[in-house]
């Protein structure tokens, strides 16, 4: 696919070897990033089944310790995915894999079955750049699973409501050592802070300045919400929380001068510790318009939500779902006290916290059970060794 064609030659050159190469019996596997938590679950779970081509944007070996220890570990191939290994896996594979399509996502034949996994649940608005065409669609809520069937033009039937594979992780958490890498105190109730992006400052080269945007203005801009958090960030340590933020990887904001534990995703990686099993040992988690929270919803803890510029965003990017507080698991918060108070629930919750979550998971539909990925393996009709 090197080639001096235009990119919509190049495009109908790939539909036509994906149209007339035959199946071959392994599958391909793609993200963004590369260490997407959907996207790797997959690939560990599908190496149990036949043949993975794990497709990357990273050198492959700095990804090997995602899936080393995953049964049949050994049938995972990981390729550039800028290679022409990797456009011949994909041309002959039976299954394709993507977060967010995968060379422009030509049409599934009907011998082939391309899965899309996405990259979560949650009410902001998609406003994509591209058509990502596929058989399946992936959701672990109903209320978001249907819109996926308008979003992507898959039939509601098409739309598997297994989980996201990711949730697998929480069943897989880092021990105390990896929380120390990081700076946490095992000893001490810990809770993650995971907003969503408001502004971009994309690093890569790929399609340039299209990467960056602004959805609403960062947070730190607001001397209001800094004074808050630096507020907050006070408090938690006053009441033996440790309490982190992470950022979106695609965020221009840092919170800087906030007082508040700063992790990014360079530091899981140099420690070999994924989002989600980092997640797995926090006691609460607040968040506000990311798909995190329909996930966590999986550990049955706290989850409080942040939103200052719920009117700006909902006015700016927008928000799929109307009122949307309605649907909520846990808590808006706003002032010192009431994040206090969400922190004490964060250590000693009450059961009207518990039923205010468990009317949210009714409300969307959330599937809440671990073993996402065998449930999506299965559903695909991926069949196990001996199954066959």
């Amino acid at each position: 696919m090197h080639s001096s064609a235009g990119p919509g030659l190049k495009f109908a050159l790939l539909q036509a070897c994906v149209n007339r190469m035959p199946a071959r019996n392994h599958a391909v596997v793609t993200g963004y990033p590369s260490d997407e938590g959907n996207s790797v679950e997959v690939v560990r779970g599908l190496a149990r089944r036949l043949p993975v081509y794990w497709l990357v944007g990273d050198e492959p070996r700095s990804l090997d310790w995602l899936v080393a220890d995953a049964a049949g570990a050994h049938q995972v191939r990981c390729l550039r995915k800028d290679t022409f290994a990797a456009y011949w896996a994909y041309v002959c594979a039976r299954y394709v894999f993507f977060t967010h399509g995968l060379y422009g996502s030509p049409e599934p034949p009907p011998h082939k079955v391309f899965v899309n996994l996405w990259h979560g649940d949650g009410p902001k608005r998609r406003n994509g750049f591209a058509t990502v065409r596929s058989t399946f669609v992936v959701s672990g809520t109903q209320l978001w699973g249907k819109q996926r069937a308008r979003n992507f033009g898959v039939c509601e039937n098409n739309v598997l409501i297994t989980g996201n594979p990711r949730v697998d992780q929480f069943a897989r958490p880092t021990d105390d050592e990896g929380l120390r890498a990081l700076g946490i105190d095992p000893g001490r109730h810990f809770v993650l802070w995971l907003p969503t992006y408001r502004t971009t400052e994309y690093q890569g080269n790929r399609i340039g300045n299209l990467r960056n945007w602004s959805d609403a203005d960062e947070l730190s801009d607001s001397a209001r919400v800094r004074a808050t958090l630096t507020q907050v960030a006070h408090d938690a340590r006053a009441m033996g929380v440790t309490l982190a933020v992470k950022p979106h990887p695609l965020d221009a904001d840092r919170f800087a001068d906030t007082g508040l534990h700063l992790l990014t995703n360079a530091d899981l990686r140099e420690s070999h510790i994924s989002l989600y099993q980092l997640l797995a040992r926090t006691h609460g988690l607040l968040t506000d318009y990311s798909s995190v929270w329909t996930d966590f919803l999986a550990v049955d803890r706290p989850i409080g939500f942040y939103c200052p510029d719920l009117d700006r965003y909902t006015d700016g990017r927008g928000l799929n779902v109307d009122n949307y507080p309605a649907l909520l698991p846990g808590p808006l918060l706003d002032t010192p006290e009431e994040f206090r108070t969400f922190l004490r629930h964060c250590t000693n919750e009450p059961q009207a916290s518990k039923a205010q979550r468990a009317r949210s998971i009714d409300r969307i539909g959330a599937e809440t059970r671990g073993g996402a990925t065998e449930r999506l393996l299965d559903a695909v009709g991926i069949p196990l060794p001996g199954q066959r």
